[in-house]
């Protein structure tokens, strides 16, 4: 028999029982489960905690002495009758004299999101596809930047499209990423896996979460820089007694040079936990320092 031939029978032996049963095998897992953390920028870094610093001592007090002011997030509904609006209001954010507006419009067979701007006197309303199912968006320097929520939870048959379309297409892969858009733009762009974001009071720098689909539980805090349109990971926590995100809040300092990451966690550890009901987990009260990108644990004081 030619080696050819040989050959040939021994590449097909070996994907018949390696290399197709392997790839039904994830095919499988894609369908039912979903890609896991494809593409959502999570990464587990461990932390470099340094201790009390009289800097960071002097960011805590700032933070302690504003927390009885009204959070960021006070008062985003916004009366319906908002004119030139289109839908309900369900979600307000202003910089200034300028201010973004989420309306949610049902008059539909579906629920439509429409996202406005006013800058100068003059409303627009930003070019967001109709498809996109829109959370928080608010300004960002000159541009506005929203969340769209894209889970992988649809049916397998989608699932499997989506999945073969994100190796040409990055921005069908996170379940959460951002978009932006400007004013006066005729597209909104993707930017990058990530969601909860929190811009700096100066608008040139915001902390974001990443986190995967099937770990959601677990994430990565980063600082997202504006103006090189760079990112840098801060650290990587679990969320505490099963509270999506919210065990855990992130503010930045009045000159936008420290970011305060407080709250519960149950580890820094992807795979293992220290929880132990409502009052189990670690206290967290963190300062991150952006200058020298230093990380002080302040739990421990008064």
């Amino acid at each position: 028999m030619p080696a050819s031939v040989l050959n040939y029978r021994w590449i097909f032996a070996v994907a018949t029982a390696v290399v197709f049963p392997a790839l039904i095998l994830h095919t499988t897992c894609v369908a039912v489960m979903g890609p896991g953390t494809w593409g959502s920028g999570v990464e587990e870094v461990e932390p470099r905690l340094e201790g009390p610093t009289p800097l960071a001592e002097q960011y805590r007090q700032e933070f302690i002495g504003t927390q009885g002011e009204a959070s960021p997030e006070a008062g985003l509904m916004a009366p319906s009758e908002d004119q030139g609006l289109a839908g309900v209001v369900g979600w307000t954010h202003s910089s200034g004299d300028r201010v973004v507006y989420l309306t949610e419009d049902t008059r539909g067979a579906t629920r439509t999101s429409r996202v406005y701007a006013t800058m100068n006197g003059q409303l627009w309303e930003l070019p967001v596809p109709p498809a996109h199912a829109v959370n928080r968006p608010q300004w960002a320097g000159d541009m506005i930047v929203y969340e769209r929520w894209n889970p992988w939870a649809v049916p397998p048959v989608a699932k499997l499209q989506r999945y073969i379309s994100s190796w040409a297409d990055a921005s069908l892969r996170p379940e959460a990423s951002l978009y932006a858009c400007k004013p006066e733009s005729t597209e909104c762009r993707y930017l990058m896996p990530g969601h909860s974001l929190e811009v700096a009071p100066d608008g040139r720098r915001a902390a974001l979460l990443r986190s995967g689909a099937l770990l959601a539980g677990y994430y990565s805090i980063h600082i997202w820089d504006l103006q090189s349109d760079s990112t840098s990971v801060v650290v990587s926590l679990r969320e505490h007694n099963g509270n999506a995100a919210k065990s855990f809040s992130l503010t930045w300092s009045a000159d936008s040079l420290a970011l305060r990451i407080h709250g519960r966690t149950d580890g820094f550890d992807r795979r293992s936990s220290r929880s132990s009901g409502s009052g189990g987990g670690i206290a967290l009260d963190l300062i991150y320092l952006v200058p020298d990108g230093t990380l002080h644990d302040l739990s421990a004081a008064g």
